[in-house]
């Protein structure tokens, strides 16, 4: 089993300096709230004018993720996909130099700006401002690679008490477990991007454990069906059934199992072609609502209906109660 590492290097700049204790404890009438950008450090630079480098950084992680799983440091992808995930750093970095020549052409605007924000700390703002020379030596992203045998002896022992197959099913259950986390508004089949994400990366890495393969036959079947059920009135049970699918993924050991099994069988979720019937009281049932294609898209939340308050009993006096 051979792989490829990827080890990337990324350095930027905050644009906030140190601050000087001997300011912190000055008093000579300036707010210095106005530049603090936390507890001991001033904002030089603004932060819109750094947020394409943060950006950078998450995208790396992402395009890594997708096809590869956290290994001692780096990245480890298949080497049948290592061009592929070369190809997307080498678009990133692309992008990432050119926000780099942006910010250095427009270095000393941005320190003006900042100056005219805040002018009673002019002083400090250019005296801790950082020099273009700064910016081109400060600000780089590279990467390297490096082959990996997994049958080596010495990696093995080495991933003994901690199997990688555990780690990429770790992996998978944070992406099922951040989406749940963050919620849905959108309509139609919610969290079938996801659980196509999920299968994306178990088939990626399936050369590292055969349950991985398992797993990708399980969730292949899942977004087939859903997609298939997609504007029928079935379709409100393959959103129970995709839903129940990803709560089912947050643990590793599930996703394994899954693996393992090839299916969902041992999940105990409902079929997806049973359509949704919702509970209405027998004095207020009505008719169920239908909906297009067009009015449900993907990872929608359908507002539940309220039940009508049931009517006050009738007040009865006093001298009308029976003992």
């Amino acid at each position: 089993m051979k792989g490829i590492v990827f080890l990337p290097e990324m350095n930027t700049i905050s644009g906030t300096r140190k601050l000087d204790r001997g300011l912190i404890e000055a008093k000579d009438g300036r707010d210095l709230d106005l530049v603090l950008a936390s507890a001991g450090t001033i904002q030089v630079l603004p932060k819109e004018a750094l947020r394409p480098f943060g950006a950078a950084r998450k995208a790396v992680e992402v395009a890594l993720l997708f096809k590869g799983t956290r290994f001692f440091g780096g990245y480890l992808v298949d080497e049948a996909l290592a061009a592929d995930v070369h190809a997307s750093l080498a678009k990133i970095k692309e992008d990432f130099e050119k926000a780099k020549l942006r910010l250095s052409a427009n270095l000393s605007g941005y320190i003006d700006d900042r100056c005219k924000e805040v002018p009673e700390w002019e002083d400090l703002i250019r005296g801790s401002a950082p020099s273009v020379e700064d910016i081109n030596q400060g600000i780089n992203f590279t990467w390297i690679k490096t082959p990996i045998d997994l049958s080596d002896p010495e990696v093995e022992e080495v991933l003994q008490g901690d199997p990688l197959a555990i780690r990429i099913a770790r992996e998978m259950a944070q992406i099922a477990s951040s989406w749940l986390q963050r919620g849905t508004n959108s309509k139609g089949l919610p969290g079938l991007p996801v659980l196509s994400q999920l299968k994306s990366k178990a088939k990626a890495l399936s050369f590292i454990d055969g349950r991985l393969s398992g797993v990708v036959s399980a969730l292949d079947s899942v977004i087939q069906e859903a997609n298939a059920l997609r504007g029928t009135p079935a379709q409100a049970g393959a959103v129970l059934v995709v839903r129940g699918v990803l709560q089912a993924m947050t643990s590793p050991a599930t996703i394994l199992q899954v693996g393992y099994d090839g299916d969902i069988a041992g999940l105990g979720l409902p079929e997806m072609d049973e359509p949704v019937v919702p509970e209405v009281p027998e004095a207020v049932a009505q008719e169920p609502e239908s909906f297009s294609d067009s009015e449900l898209d993907d990872d929608a939340v359908v507002e539940p209906q309220r039940r009508p308050a049931p009517a006050p009993a009738p007040v009865v006096p006093v001298s009308q109660w029976a003992f």
